[in-house]
């Protein structure tokens, strides 16, 4: 039977998929042999829905502590400033192409540029609407800067990254984080929101026993 797959729907703005992303990192290391991990751009916030910072900053500073409470992880510094400073658009296209270049790049996890792209964000403050300000994250995970930015300049790579908001949306996946394990021809949604690594374990565990196991009649 071929390998199972694990497709984590996520976008880089998604405040809970920050706080999954350790979640998602430790299921990787633990499962990655019998399964394939692949992060999908969800294309959160596009078009009509981009806003600055400032329109969501009541939401956010309720929303804040109790994401922090659950998941474990913390908002930087650099991250709260601009928070209060309001002023930075949110926009899900300019990280969701670094998604879809550093996947044509590397064979490397792609969970793990994920992670390292809400760090950016949530921990470094830093804004993603800039194409410069990608440098030193791509050279971090040992790409050719030149190559990389000449690729996030390319309309095919923002034409492919729309086909991948497009697979979440014809999969009817409707938020973020959003995972599917997908054995043969049977998906399985097992996370529509954040879920404690815990029980994602338990899950994962319980579906690869009754897919990949002979039954007792064989």
């Amino acid at each position: 039977m071929e390998k199972a797959k694990l497709l984590y729907f996520y976008d880089p703005l998604c405040g809970w998929c920050f706080g999954f992303s350790p979640v998602i990192k430790k299921l990787e290391q633990e499962f990655k042999v019998q399964i394939d991990f692949e992060a999908i751009s969800g294309g959160m916030v596009l078009g009509d829905s981009v806003k600055p910072l400032s329109e969501m900053k009541e939401y956010l500073k309720e929303a804040m502590p109790r994401l922090e409470q659950m998941t474990g992880v913390k908002f930087g510094k650099p991250y709260l400033e601009i928070l209060d400073e309001g002023s930075l658009m949110l926009n899900s296209e300019l990280p969701c192409i670094a998604m879809t270049v550093y996947k044509s790049m590397s064979n490397k996890s792609n969970i793990e540029f994920a992670s390292a792209l809400q760090s950016t964000l949530y921990e470094k403050g830093i804004n993603l609407n800039e194409i410069e300000n990608y440098k030193t994250l791509v050279e971090n995970f040992d790409l050719p800067w030149e190559v990389f930015k000449s690729k996030m300049e390319d309309p095919i790579y923002k034409e492919k990254t729309y086909q991948e908001f497009q697979m979440g949306q014809k999969m009817g996946i409707s938020g973020f984080p959003s995972v599917v394990l997908s054995i043969g021809n049977q998906g399985y949604l097992i996370a529509r929101g954040y879920r404690p690594e815990n029980e994602m374990k338990a899950v994962i565990e319980e579906i690869l026993a009754k897919e990949l196991l002979p039954s007792k009649s064989d």
